[in-house]
Parts: structure tokens; C-alpha cells; sequence
């Protein structure tokens, strides 16, 4: 399942499938729609909240709920998991093919596909671009400008906006990490993940950096790699070297 993204950065395209299954009724819908977005893992989407839960949420009985799990239609979307007992409640996970369904859906929705003009789509032609009678562009574009390789302006750093106003805090982003912006979903993945592990969370160990208008923390990747995998070993030596740094950055400071 390493091909597989995931549950949190696939959500959205999970919650689609979900829509997009006729076969599905409302009760069934709404019992799957809730487990994700309400108790899902953020990396597996597995829960396991009880029929009882479920029902008050949805304003439903509990036998209702457990109708809406027992349908053959809820197997395309949902693994279940009966419990033996009240002291082993029953466990909901998305299934391997809902979830390569969504990473699929995911990875091409990140595509730039162009349109046909037969159906409706753009209407440039299919290479390069002209000058039009109709109206639009005022002068025929530059091909030797358009092939050059084109870089973001650096923002500038305004103290009186809230940025850094130091050069240390907006230095170059360190090679191989990506920005996390505090409050999103993936600083909170790295939060809890790391809080599972007993490890310092990001706002403790990591220096707050400033890129563009966000606040964030430079991290490994953008959301942490599964538990007890050799890329998550790799992510927590990574992040252990980071803290290691600040904190030698801030004895250098205190002792001179």
C-alpha cells in the first residue's frame, strides 16, 4: 500500500466515491460520510466509534446504523470489523480499493488536461498561440520570453506586517524539507504523530520559520510516513537533527 496516499490528503476524493455511488442510500451515505469526516485515523481512516455514537450523531437508532453498515453496497467503501463485546468495539476502515480509487482520483486531479473544442473546451489552437482579430491579446507573444525559465520574486520582508525583520529568520528554505504553515491539517499530522511516538511537537523543537506570509516549520516531508516504516525512522532522524541544531543555536546564544 506504499503507492497509496494517505487518508487525510485523500478525504475530499473518498468523500466523492461515496457521492458518486448510486448504489448507496441515504442512511448508508450518511454512516460512511460521518465516519470519515468525524473519527477517521489521518493516515489510515480507521475508527471505531460505537453503533450508539453514531446514532445519536445521525440522529438515528442504533440498529439503523448497524442496517447501513451490513449493506452489500457499504463494502465497496468500508472494511468492518464485528467486536466481540462491549469491551472490543467493532472497527471501520476504509477499504485498500476506496483508498487507491481516491489517490487516484487525487493524482489526477493535479493534471493540467486540456480541453477538446469539440466538447465545449478551450479554444486556442492545439500549438503554439497567434494573434487574434477577435479581440484579446494586444500584441503576438514573445516565444524567446516564453521558453526562459521563469523564478519567483523573493517577498519582501516587512517587520511592520508581522514578518521576521531579520535576515537569519528568511534564510534560503534548507535543501529536502517542505513548509508546513502552522494550524493546517499536515502541521497537525506531524503534531499527533509525534505526540504518539513521545516526541516534542513540532512548536517545541523546531524554530518558527517565515516563508511568503505563512508561519510554519520546515519539516521532512509534508505529512509524516507510516508508523514503524524505514522513511518514518528516517523522518524522526531528520527532525532530531533539526532540534539539535536550535538547541545549539540557543546555548551559542546564551553563552555569549
Amino acid at each position: 500500500m506504499s503507492d497509496i496516499l494517505p487518508f487525510c490528503q485523500v478525504k475530499l476524493q473518498y468523500l466523492l466515491d461515496l457521492v458518486l455511488d448510486q448504489s448507496l442510500d441515504d442512511n448508508a451515505f450518511r454512516v460512511a460520510a460521518y465516519l470519515a469526516l468525524t473519527h477517521a485515523d489521518h493516515d489510515t481512516g480507521e475508527c471505531h466509534p460505537s453503533f450508539e455514537t453514531i446514532g445519536t450523531a445521525l440522529g438515528r437508532h442504533a440498529k439503523s446504523v448497524k442496517r447501513a453498515l451490513n449493506k452489500p453496497a457499504m463494502g465497496r467503501h468500508l472494511t468492518v470489523v464485528r467486536g466481540t463485546n462491549r469491551g472490543n468495539a467493532s472497527r471501520y476502515r476504509p477499504t485498500e480499493d476506496a483508498l487507491r480509487r481516491a489517490t487516484q482520483r487525487r493524482r489526477e486531479g493535479d493534471k493540467i488536461v486540456p480541453l477538446s473544442r469539440v466538447k465545449g473546451g478551450q479554444s486556442c489552437p492545439p500549438e503554439g498561440t497567434y494573434l487574434s482579430a477577435k479581440g484579446g491579446q494586444e500584441r503576438p507573444p514573445n516565444k524567446e520570453k516564453e521558453l526562459k525559465p521563469r523564478t519567483a520574486a523573493a517577498a519582501p520582508d516587512l517587520p511592520g506586517k508581522g514578518q521576521s525583520g531579520t535576515a537569519t529568520a528568511r534564510s534560503a528554505p534548507p535543501s529536502q524539507l517542505v513548509f508546513v504553515p502552522q494550524g493546517i491539517c499536515f502541521a497537525r499530522d506531524w503534531n499527533d504523530r509525534l505526540a504518539q511516538e513521545g516526541l516534542a511537537t513540532l512548536d517545541r523543537s523546531l524554530p518558527l520559520a517565515v516563508n511568503g506570509h505563512h508561519r510554519g516549520f520546515w519539516v521532512p516531508a509534508r505529512s509524516p510516513a507510516p508508523r514503524g516504516s524505514p522513511e518514518w525512522r528516517e523522518q524522526v532522524r531528520q527532525l532530531r537533527c533539526l532540534a539539535g541544531k536550535e538547541a545549539g543555536k540557543l546555548e551559542q546564544r546564551h553563552a555569549g
